[in-house]
């Protein structure tokens, strides 16, 4: 029989308990790296692998590692990982701003070393038909994209204001939501120029940017509008695209695409799909990106460039919030 294929993952928090539990579904052997508790699993399902840093994992085995820290952490863990040899899928975003961002591409680069962002969205059965389904609308003039969920919800069993999505230099929900950065660029085009503003009510009580409207021109010259935000107690997440032909809406809660045409019934088509399919997909994608041969290769896969990119668009916006005008966006590495 051949052995695992060992993947190490540094951070055994929620989302890193996540990864542990898909890559062993999945027939891999994770290694928990808990960054609070070295040594221990962590919050990972018991009977799981267990190394106390980077390099003891590699040691065991391990030559792929999934970061999934907080994103202040994100620059020093990701180095590590690639110093250590590693090639590394690390969690959104990349980093807390694209200079950070721009320093784990080169590192990759100098070091050999593939290097990926984790947009799970990108490994969505509905929004890829969506995706299928967007050239039916035809010349496209408007794009909604809306994120909007209540911040104290989202896990319920620890305070919200001791969660990194509070501290204003890694989180707030420009750089939490930054999927939907990243799925507007993938599927409209990556802007020039931005306008945006950001917003603390003051209602939570946290530090960081509680809620983000953000404007520009997308591919083709239609107009692409976002807003997300933690202060809204009815989760919404989708897209909709108007074009000269009809209307396409993608709900991502719902995991349905909706088409919608002149004189004629909507036409809804669904597909279901858990949550941890998509994670499996992302995984699967990771370690035959990594392994050696474009054999099996999947293009949905965000490169560490990608992350960067979202990165730069988030940095305009948060830019222009400041300036009050549009400001252009440097995609340079």
């Amino acid at each position: 029989m051949a052995e695992k294929i060992r993947v190490a993952v540094l951070g055994t928090g929620s989302i890193g308990a996540r990864h542990i539990q898909v890559l062993g579904d999945a027939g891999f052997e994770p290694i928990a790296i808990s960054v609070r508790a070295p040594g221990t699993t962590g919050g990972a399902p018991a009977g799981t692998l267990a190394a106390r840093d980077l390099s003891e994992a590699a040691a065991m085995g391990a030559s792929r590692c999934v970061v999934a820290t907080d994103t202040g952490r994100h620059l020093a863990d990701t180095l590590e990982a690639i110093g250590c040899g590693y090639d590394v899928l690390v969690e959104k975003p990349l980093s807390v701003d694209a200079s950070a961002a721009r320093e784990i591409c080169h590192a990759a680069a100098s070091a050999g070393r593939r290097a990926f962002t984790a947009f799970v969205f990108r490994f969505s059965d509905s929004l890829n038909r969506f995706r299928e389904l967007l050239p039916n609308a035809g010349q496209l003039h408007a794009v909604r994209v809306e994120c909007q969920s209540y911040l104290p919800d989202w896990r319920p069993n620890r305070p919200y204001r001791d969660t990194f999505a509070a501290r204003e230099a890694e989180g707030g929900v420009l750089r939490d939501l930054s999927h939907e950065l990243d799925y507007a660029g993938w599927l409209f085009g990556w802007p020039d120029k931005v306008q945006g503003r950001l917003r603390n009510t003051g209602r939570l009580g946290i530090q960081a940017d509680e809620s983000v409207d953000a404007a520009w021109e997308g591919a083709g010259g239609c107009e692409v509008s976002l807003r997300i935000d933690y202060l809204t107690r009815q989760t919404r997440r989708r897209v909709t695209a108007d074009g000269d032909q009809g209307s396409l809406v993608w709900d991502a809660i719902r995991n349905t695409v909706t088409w919608l045409a002149p004189g004629q019934a909507p036409v809804e088509e669904s597909r279901p799909q858990e949550r941890n399919a998509m994670f499996a997909a992302e995984l699967q994608a990771f370690l035959a990106a990594t392994a050696g041969s474009a054999v099996g290769h999947d293009p949905r896969i965000a490169t560490a460039e990608d992350g960067f990119r979202s990165l730069a668009l988030s940095d305009a916006i948060r830019l222009s919030s400041r300036t009050r005008r549009e400001e252009a966006i440097e995609y340079s590495l």
